[in-house]
């Protein structure tokens, strides 16, 4: 339990606002709070019953308040914990922290709540960063994804990994202390079996961190095609409003247009591009230079086509994927291109919720079917390590390598799967990352 206590705004200010609600956690929580809480009704605080009452300070009345007080460990954080309910005026905040930092408490730090709860096990690390993408995801698709997250299914995956190593670890002992020259013929291709297995679950839980990021900053979704396919009808469309420049003449648009729109709960980057065509313009010819170059970058390019214009060039998978290319008919209200996945009309809205399910379904596939999934680039780098070592561990059991090299890769594949879930977990990783934490939480 830490010594200390700490006090800090839960709400946002400085704008004004009827209520604002003030946190604090700590060994000296109810006797700082007792020093200027004067209830309506007298009594000693109880736990976890709402009071109303008067903050009062050497110069008189701060506010009317009410507070709700918590015993340890039956709290957020673990620990004695109160928190205020006062009017939310940045003045009378003000007012109340400094009391109490006057009287003996610290200014909390960001995150300094939420990390006294992970350092008091009320959450594991897991749970106290899916608290934090709560807080900030930008949707309600978002906010559900990571609401999964909260009932730990990475770290039951995870622990089952970590018993599948120490039952290996336990035959590669054995055969050690009595003395065997190898693992037994039977042994080894089990051995494989069951690492490969993993490293394909590890492999597939890592495709999700691109899910995560996208939920971030947004999907980038490319329109590319011939000129005057319908791009920038479908880009206006799509955005329910007139950004893009339409226009019958091919070559309108020169460079790109990106607009961030939310399709079916997804924060989509759409990009409109320019009509890709061999042109001796120089200003368009840079245009179509740089759509190419985005085909590499995006999370999914939209290929449109139309009966005069088949599908153009476009780079070889290994840039561009099959699972990262959608080809759309348009213009479907004259008549029908073939070789497309789908057919709509840009400018009447025909096909368009069917076109938007499948934007959504392509870019949701890292995580369909999943339980289990990263939500951050730190758990994204610890999975790669895992993977890294894991590949090393399978090469040298195939090779035949000795049991002490094969067991010091699983030891330190075991310590990289307990730093994903906050087991192995160093004060400088908590540093980093609480200090993304808004202050109160």
């Amino acid at each position: 339990m830490t010594e200390s206590t700490v006090v800090a705004l839960a709400t946002p200010l400085p704008q004004p606002s009827a209520l604002a609600i003030i946190r604090v956690s700590g060994p000296l929580t109810e006797a700082l709070v007792a020093r200027f809480f004067v209830p309506k009704n007298p009594g000693p605080l109880k736990p976890w019953r709402l009071r109303r009452g008067n903050w009062h300070d050497v110069e008189g009345l701060v506010d009317d308040i009410t507070l709700v007080f918590y015993r340890a460990p039956q709290s957020y954080t673990g620990e004695d914990m109160c928190e205020i309910f006062c009017h939310g005026n940045p003045v009378f905040c003000d007012q109340i922290i400094g009391n109490l930092v006057d009287a003996g408490a610290e200014r909390a730090q960001p995150g300094e709540f939420t990390r006294r709860a992970l350092l008091e096990g009320r959450m594991g690390l897991l749970e106290a960063e899916a608290l934090h993408e709560l807080v900030t995801a930008k949707t309600r698709f978002q906010a559900d994804l990571i609401r999964q997250q909260h009932s730990s299914p990475l770290v039951k995956a995870l622990q089952q990994h970590v018993q599948t190593i120490l039952g290996i670890q336990a035959h590669i002992e054995a055969t050690i202390d009595y003395g065997e020259e190898d693992i037994d013929a039977l042994q080894r291709p089990l051995m494989l079996q069951q690492l490969s297995s993993m490293l394909d679950d590890l492999k597939q839980l890592k495709k999700t961190a691109s899910f995560a990021l996208g939920m971030k900053r947004g999907f980038r979704v490319l329109l590319a095609g011939a000129p005057n396919v319908g791009k920038s009808t479908l880009f206006n469309a799509l955005l329910d409003r007139e950004r893009a420049i339409v226009s019958e003449w091919p070559g309108t648009t020169r460079d790109y247009l990106a607009e961030e729109v939310e399709i079916n709960g997804l924060p989509v980057v759409l990009i409109d591009t320019a009509g890709l065509r061999e042109t001796e313009d120089m200003i368009e010819a840079e245009g179509i230079r740089r759509v190419t170059h985005l085909f590499g970058e995006v999370d999914l390019v939209l290929v449109l086509v139309d009966p005069e214009h088949g599908i153009p060039s476009l780079p070889p998978p290994e840039v561009l994927p099959s699972e990262r290319l959608l080809i759309v008919a348009n213009k479907s209200d004259v008549s029908q291109a073939t070789g497309a996945d789908l057919a709509i009309s840009a400018r009447d809205g025909r096909g368009l919720s069917q076109l938007e399910a499948q934007i959504v379904l392509r870019l949701s596939s890292a995580v369909t079917g999943q339980s289990a999934y990263l939500i951050n680039q730190r758990q994204e780098d610890v999975v790669a390590q895992a993977i890294t070592l894991l590949q090393h561990a399978i090469q040298d059991t195939s090779d035949g390598h000795g049991e002490e090299i094969l067991s010091s890769y699983l030891n330190q594949l075991r310590q990289q799967l307990g730093e994903l879930t906050g087991e192995t977990t160093v004060e400088d990783l908590l540093d980093r990352m609480f200090a993304s934490f808004c202050l109160g939480k």
